[in-house]
C-alpha cells in the first residue's frame, strides 16, 4: 500500500456501544465535536456500533451521520463482540480506503485539537515511527479535570510513566512491559494503518488495546511520544469503568491478555531478529512488573501469583529484581 503521510486522509476509528443511558450520548456528541475542531481538517471518522441494545442510539448515529456524510461513515454490526473487533473493522476499512494512519478515539473521550495535525507531522519527521502517542487528562462525567488524588492506582502508574523517560523507540514492546506497564491510552494512540491492519486487537474484551499495542511495536516500528497534544480521558465519578463494571474477574484476565501480549511481541522479535537477548531474564522482570501493577490494585493474590511464574524460571533472578525495585518487603511477594 503506498503512503503518502503529508496529504493521506488520516481515519478515526470509533468503536461504540450504548445502552439507554443518555449520558452516553452527550459524550458522543463531544467526542465527535473534538474531532470537528482539528485544526488539520483532512480526517474521515468510521464509528462502528458493536450491536448496541438502544433502538434509539443506533438511529443517532444515522443523525450524526448527517452532519458530514463525507466524513462521517457509520458500520453496524450484527453480533457483540467488544471494542477491540469493532476497532478491526474500522482498521479494515481505512485501509481499503488507502488510509496512511489511524487515530483511535473512544466514544466517550475527547481529542486535543491539535492531535491530528502533530501526529501527522510526527509521522512525516519519523519515517520509522508505527505509534505516535501523547498522554491525557482525566475528565468526569461533566467534563472538568478529575484531581490526581482521585484516579486510581493504575491510572496514576500510566501517567507516571508519561513524565519521567516515556517509552520510545524501536523496543518499546520491553519497557512497556518490564518497565512501564500499560503505557497508551487507546484515545491518545495513531498507528501507521498497515501495522495495525498486519496485528489486529485480539478477540478478548479486557486489555485487548495493550495486547496491541506490545505487537505494534514488537513487529511495526518505532514509538514516537507526543506530550503536547494530551486527550482527555473520561472516568465518570463514583462508578467503576465502563470495561471492569462489566466483566466478571476483570483482574485475572488481565493479567492472562497482557502475559499473552508480552509472549507474543517477543516471538514477533526473535523471528525478526530484533531480539537476541536473555530470554529468561526477560520475563522474570515482566512477571515482576505485571505483579507490581496488580499489587498496586490490590490483587495481592494475583500478584503472588506472577511473582511464582518469575521464580518458577529463576529464584536467583526474581530475587534480584524485587530487591532492585525495593518490592522484596511487599506481602505478595515473599518467594
Amino acid at each position: 500500500m503506498s503512503v503518502d503521510f503529508s496529504k493521506g486522509t488520516a481515519t478515526f476509528v470509533m468503536s461504540h456501544w450504548r445502552n439507554d443511558n443518555e449520558c452516553s450520548r452527550f459524550y458522543l456528541d463531544q467526542a465527535i465535536d473534538g474531532i470537528f475542531a482539528q485544526t488539520d481538517s483532512n480526517w474521515q471518522l468510521v464509528i462502528v456500533d458493536d450491536l448496541s441494545p438502544c433502538a434509539e442510539a443506533r438511529e443517532y448515529l444515522l443523525e450524526v451521520r448527517k452532519r458530514s456524510p463525507q466524513k462521517i461513515h457509520v458500520i453496524f454490526k450484527d453480533t457483540n463482540d467488544g471494542p477491540g473487533i469493532c476497532r478491526n473493522i474500522g482498521i479494515k476499512w481505512a485501509y481499503e480506503k488507502g488510509s496512511p494512519f489511524i487515530l483511535f478515539n473512544d466514544a466517550d473521550d475527547i481529542s486535543h485539537p491539535k492531535r491530528l495535525e502533530t501526529v501527522r507531522k510526527e509521522f512525516i519527521q519519523n519515517p520509522q515511527a508505527a505509534v505516535v502517542y501523547s498522554t491525557f487528562q482525566v475528565i468526569d462525567e461533566n467534563s472538568n479535570p478529575v484531581d490526581e488524588k482521585c484516579l486510581t492506582p493504575s491510572i496514576l502508574e500510566i501517567l507516571e510513566g508519561h513524565k519521567e523517560n516515556p517509552v520510545c523507540g524501536s523496543n518499546a514492546w520491553i519497557q512497556i512491559g518490564i518497565e512501564k506497564g500499560y503505557t497508551n491510552l487507546t484515545s491518545s494512540t495513531a498507528v501507521r494503518t498497515d501495522v495495525a491492519f498486519k496485528y489486529p486487537f485480539p478477540a478478548e474484551r479486557v486489555s485487548e488495546d495493550q495486547h496491541a499495542w506490545l505487537r505494534y511495536s514488537a513487529g511495526g516500528g518505532d514509538y514516537i511520544y507526543s506530550p503536547h497534544i494530551p486527550s482527555k480521558y473520561r472516568i465518570p465519578q463514583g462508578t467503576p469503568t465502563v470495561s471492569r463494571a462489566r466483566i466478571m474477574h476483570y483482574y485475572e484476565q488481565k493479567a492472562a491478555v497482557d502475559t499473552d501480549g508480552f509472549l507474543e511481541a517477543l516471538r514477533i522479535a526473535q523471528e525478526n531478529g530484533k531480539f537476541k537477548g536473555d530470554k529468561d531474564s526477560l520475563l522474570v522482570k515482566f512477571y515482576v512488573k505485571l505483579a507490581e501493577t496488580l499489587g498496586r490494585e490490590n490483587q495481592n493474590k494475583l500478584a503472588a501469583e506472577q511473582i511464582a511464574k518469575a521464580a518458577s524460571i529463576s529464584l536467583e533472578k526474581t530475587k534480584e529484581v524485587l530487591e532492585l525495585k525495593n518490592l522484596i518487603s511487599m506481602e505478595w511477594a515473599k518467594l
